[in-house]
């Protein structure tokens, strides 16, 4: 019984395929890190909102202008422990599959899918709602939350008039734009040209518009523990190449788990981002209110990741409910 453990915590225990690390619409806007165990990681809580100033040489004396400038603040960030719940399967059930592992490793699978879709609805929930902790604040005053740009649908707007809004908000900030969209706004942006065809007078074909404006379409599906991964008729536009900072203006960071520490959470994995750890038999498994011993084996995910809004300059926020 302790080989077959083994056995399955090797087949189930690598967490995710090292060559895709993490969720693909994660890679669109946060360039993504790992931390080694006990590493700290930093952020800056401010941005310089001083301008920027050349001077042409004083010609006669020489002069050069003094001016005094303030360290900007910083904060360690705070990692958070995401974990799955515990599912087990019976032994009967293992015994009776042709191939034995399957069944948990299809377990293992959608443990990693939900838990990418967590990582995702952390970003997309903290730049909807605007989220202080995350987002840095103004470098005069130390006090002023510096939020995502937002569009707000004026009267006669619609979803083509709203996408432009967002793209001139962000477009002194940075290019190479992706837009998140939610299930409602992607359909109408599929049906925009069908759905018009009557009151315009030319054809915008908005879908090869966006891609010659550069202005990548990415849309957010899925549920999440019974409610959507993103919102429906909402819409997220990220300026991946920013102009006034190095990389992606989302930082998100996956602390590592060393061979040490997974060999005593009981999972096989070296060095990895994400535990899939396997529960030898028995379970203590719920029975009608009475915790039990179960025949079975027990699968569960866990990790520590962090991000932050270092750049929230180069993100436009829309809510689109009125007009689709």
């Amino acid at each position: 019984m302790e080989k077959a453990y083994l056995e399955i915590a090797k087949q189930i225990g690598e967490p995710i395929d090292l060559s895709l690390p993490v969720p693909v619409a994660l890679q669109e806007v946060a360039d993504v890190f790992t931390a080694e165990p006990g590493e700290k990681v930093w952020r800056y809580t401010e941005m310089d909102d001083t301008g920027d100033y050349i001077y042409s040489v004083d010609a006669t004396h020489g002069i050069i202008n003094v001016i005094k400038r303030t360290p900007t603040g910083d904060a360690e960030l705070t990692f958070s422990g995401l974990q799955s719940k515990l599912e087990y399967v019976l032994i009967d059930t293992i015994l009776g599959e042709t191939d034995n592992t399957q069944v948990l490793a299809r377990r293992k699978a959608s443990i990693t899918r939900s838990m990418d879709k967590k990582e995702v609805k952390l970003i997309s929930d903290a730049l909807l709602a605007k989220t202080a902790g995350y987002l840095p604040v103004l470098h005069s005053d130390g006090a002023t939350a510096i939020n995502p740009h937002e569009y707000t649908v004026s009267s006669g707007d619609d979803l083509y008039d709203c996408i432009l809004g967002m793209k001139h908000l962000v477009e002194n900030y940075g290019d190479n734009f992706v837009l998140l969209v939610g299930s409602t706004v992607k359909e109408k942006l599929d049906t925009y040209d069908k759905d018009n065809v009557v009151s315009f007078s030319y054809r915008i074909g908005i879908m090869e518009t966006l891609k010659r404006l550069g202005i990548k379409v990415v849309k957010m599906f899925g549920n999440l523990q019974g409610s959507a991964l993103f919102p429906a008729k909402k819409m997220v536009l990220v300026a991946r190449n920013s102009t006034i900072a190095e990389g992606k203006p989302i930082k998100f960071v996956r602390r590592k788990i060393g061979a040490d520490i997974a060999k005593l959470m009981g999972a096989d994995v070296d060095k990895a981002q994400r535990a899939i750890i396997v529960n030898p038999t028995p379970v203590q498994s719920d029975a009608s209110g009475n915790m039990s011993n179960t025949l079975a084996y027990g699968v569960f995910g866990y990790e520590s990741v962090i991000f932050t809004v270092t750049n929230p300059k180069a993100i436009a926020i829309c809510d689109a409910t009125s007009i689709v």
